[in-house]
């Protein structure tokens, strides 16, 4: 049984506010504690716990996105954890490509038809498994690891190179950080999930930020991505206000919550946890799957 049957949330709806503020307070702690805008948890969660379709549940979760974005970039550029050009670089190529996946999402949902509802929800959550399953493998199996070679876009041979003074890198690859970026839009576009939880482990495994610069930098692109998303979205009329607001009002503390705490905790520790609150978003996903598709 679901909260809510459509997309519009009644402001009268007392209890229904208070569940979202609870639920954007909680996503809040992770976007300042991870860099991630916290999207990979709200779509799914509004969908299985609030009832919101999946359109609606990704125009309003970048709706949301751009505010905890805000807050948490702020609070990391105070703390020096961004990176200005890569931030910029990654950033524009990552609104180019929220727009193509707003628009792939269109089509997608157009080409089931309302017919089959039931087969695009079930073909959404299914990609959601395998997103965070994927993130959460890539994130643990380094996390006890140190680098003994130059990161992936510095040893990658294509030209020409920028260097990233603010977090000692140079001669790192532009037009690898153009696709990063873009391809990084596009599943913002997409899934609503604003990029960062693949963002974070990207800008570590690839770029050659620490987890702490990644979390900031992240937390600066995934803000550029969102707005791009959740203006496509917008006009599609896939993004409730309210229900964004009423997240945004519990999460702008969270993300303060958050933010304080990855300043104290050891890089490996961040990854760690990290790695362990994806999995268990992909198994709870999971096994309501198996739920709905077993007889």
């Amino acid at each position: 049984m679901t909260l809510l049957a459509d997309a519009a949330v009644d402001l009268a709806n007392v209890p229904l506010l208070a569940g979202l503020a609870a639920f954007g307070f909680a996503v809040g702690v992770l976007t300042g504690l991870f860099g991630v805008g916290g999207g990979f948890l709200i779509v799914p969660g509004l969908n299985l716990l609030f009832g919101i379709a999946w359109p609606a549940a990704i125009g309003s979760s970048l709706a949301f996105i751009v505010g905890t974005g805000a807050a948490g970039t702020a609070r990391h550029m105070r703390m020096r954890n961004v990176e200005p050009r890569a931030t910029l670089i990654l950033g524009g190529a990552a609104v180019v490509g929220a727009v193509l996946g707003a628009l792939a999402l269109d089509r997608l949902e157009a080409g089931f038809g309302e017919a089959n509802v039931g087969k695009f929800n079930t073909l959404m959550q299914g990609i959601f498994v395998g997103l965070l399953l994927l993130t959460a493998a890539l994130v643990f199996r380094r996390a006890g690891e140190t680098r003994s070679r130059p990161p992936v876009l510095q040893r990658l041979p294509l030209g020409p190179r920028v260097d990233l003074p603010h977090v000692g890198l140079a001669g790192v690859s532009l037009p690898g950080l153009l696709a990063t970026g873009l391809a990084v839009g596009a599943l913002s576009g997409l899934l609503g999930i604003g990029g960062g939880v693949l963002l974070v482990p990207l800008l570590i495994l690839v770029v050659g930020l620490t987890p702490h610069q990644a979390v900031g930098t992240s937390l600066g692109i995934v803000l550029l991505a969102s707005i791009s998303g959740t203006i496509k979205h917008g006009l599609a009329g896939n993004v409730d206000l309210v229900l964004a607001m009423a997240l945004l009002v519990g999460s702008t503390l969270g993300v303060q919550v958050g933010a304080f705490f990855c300043a104290r905790l050891h890089a490996k520790r961040l990854r760690e946890y990290f790695a362990v609150i994806v999995f268990l978003a992909a198994v709870a996903l999971a096994a309501d799957l198996a739920r709905k598709l077993l007889p």
